[in-house]
């Protein structure tokens, strides 16, 4: 399976709220990106590391494209926006990254959704549609995702999607300029 600049490959799942779609983002997706990121800054702050204005640029997301392009040309990360509904309207995103070949044949797994999109099962239908991925066309083992203590939400959605609780990462990441612990949650492909 090849995903890059001229090839991307399109999960289509299905959700309570209707159908997602999660594909490899695109310079056409700037102006929806922004705008779903700008109205959610406040939502997912408690979530997320902090950014700053210019992390809503056009050049900053020109710059994040041609990362992603190269994640995705070395097999190290395959990013996704989330798209969802009758008009397929971007809600989030889903990224596999830190993708490790064999002997551990593992990555990790990232996603937000918007405040307005929340609890309509489309975290739930990315999420599932990324484990798919992972282990049907890259063939891992192993997923991964790091989640904060508090976030209530993304810990229930883990577990119906049956990953298992693992420990927690002292300080794994910063978050709002504090280092914080984060729960290790895990799924293989053997679950």
């Amino acid at each position: 399976m090849v995903l890059g600049r001229q090839k991307s490959k399109t999960l289509i799942e299905q959700a309570p709220g209707g159908r997602v779609e999660l594909r490899h983002p695109r310079w056409a997706d700037f102006e929806a990106w922004s705008d779903l990121r700008r109205r959610n800054k406040d939502f997912l702050s408690p979530w997320e590391p902090g950014w700053s204005a210019a992390h809503l640029t056009r050049n900053s997301f020109k710059l994040r494209l041609a990362s992603y392009n190269k994640m995705v040309d070395q097999k190290s990360g395959f990013p996704f926006h989330v798209f969802a509904g009758a008009d397929l309207r971007l809600v989030g995103a889903c990224n596999v990254t830190r993708i490790q070949a064999a002997p551990a044949q593992s990555a990790q797994l990232g996603y937000w959704i918007g405040e307005e999109y929340a609890r309509q099962g489309f975290a739930r239908a990315a999420v599932r549609s990324a484990l798919k991925f992972c282990f049907d066309d890259l063939g891992l083992h192993r997923v991964e995702a790091a989640v904060q203590a508090t976030n209530t939400p993304s810990i229930n959605l883990l577990g119906l999607l049956g990953f298992q609780h693992e420990g927690t990462a002292r300080a794994f990441l910063k978050i709002n300029g504090q280092w914080r612990d984060h729960e290790i949650f895990s799924r293989l492909s053997s679950d």
